[in-house]
């Protein structure tokens, strides 16, 4: 049975003051709490109607907390409950991590849409790309909206919150590239890229800042097919990511040393 107590905690979570204190948040639906389970993810507690309970696997139903759909409701952060959530502890993000010498880093300067961010994590995961980096004034990457869009794509990704300049520029004085997206930049299908460095992806309407443009070695863009114009002024930051990340794993052939799936397996 559902204490008051637990209510509370698990409310508390859609608050990000809560889920940085905590360290704690919540996944909810059948396909993401297991696969948060089967992941190995740290979950804290699971929420349940019976019905899921019953036919879930044992070791995962002896941990599940019954309880209705009136209650599932007031713990949920969507709409329409989807039967099942998760209380789930957020991996740390170690202070002293920087960029990896090998491989590459979408780096992420206020994306504050939850929608693209789930999305970039989406495209994260899918090309083998293991660390993303936000900026403190993204979106929440623990947030219910984003955990939901990425589609389980967080509990295979490091999301990393630093400040992107600084980082940038410690990432570059080592020797590491970093490719910002731009609309002036050169095409993506010309340019000369390596498989490693930082890929800089910026705000859904003012771009990446002078700053980090001024930083960046090299500035790359998708190219408009046929010209921009009316109607074709951008393209959405996540869909932008999935091209580039492409191209980058095309001209390096295996994602980091591990073969890739079938092409379009699993695409939704």
């Amino acid at each position: 049975m559902l204490t008051k107590a637990q209510q509370r905690a698990v409310m508390s979570l859609q608050d990000k003051r809560d889920r940085d204190r905590t360290g704690l948040y919540v996944v909810e639906g059948d396909k993401l709490v297991r696969e948060a389970v089967a992941g190995g993810c740290d979950v804290e507690a699971i929420y349940a109607e019976q019905d899921w309970i019953d036919a879930a696997p044992p070791e995962v139903a002896a941990r599940a907390v019954p309880v209705t759909a009136a209650d599932l409701r007031r713990l949920s952060a969507q709409q329409t409950p989807q039967g099942v959530l998760a209380v789930v502890r957020r991996p740390p993000d170690d202070p002293a991590w920087c960029a990896p010498s090998a491989g590459l880093v979408l780096v992420l300067e206020q994306v504050q849409d939850p929608g693209n961010l789930g999305n970039l994590l989406r495209v994260a995961s899918w090309f083998g790309v293991a660390d993303v980096v936000t900026s403190p004034d993204c979106a929440d990457a623990f947030a219910p909206k984003v955990v939901q869009a990425s589609m389980g794509a967080l509990f295979h990704v490091c999301v990393h919150v630093r400040d992107v300049a600084p980082f940038v520029a410690e990432a570059r004085a080592v020797g590491l590239p970093a490719y910002a997206t731009t609309p002036d930049g050169e095409s993506i299908y010309d340019a000369d890229v390596e498989t490693r460095g930082l890929i800089l992806f910026g705000n859904e309407s003012s771009g990446l800042p002078g700053e980090l443009l001024r930083l960046a070695s090299h500035r790359l863009a998708v190219p408009a097919w046929g010209g921009r114009g009316p109607g074709r002024d951008s393209l959405n930051v996540a869909a932008a990511a999935a091209v580039v990340c492409s191209e980058f794993r095309r001209r390096g052939g295996r994602a980091d040393g591990v073969e890739g799936q079938a092409p379009g397996a699993g695409v939704q």
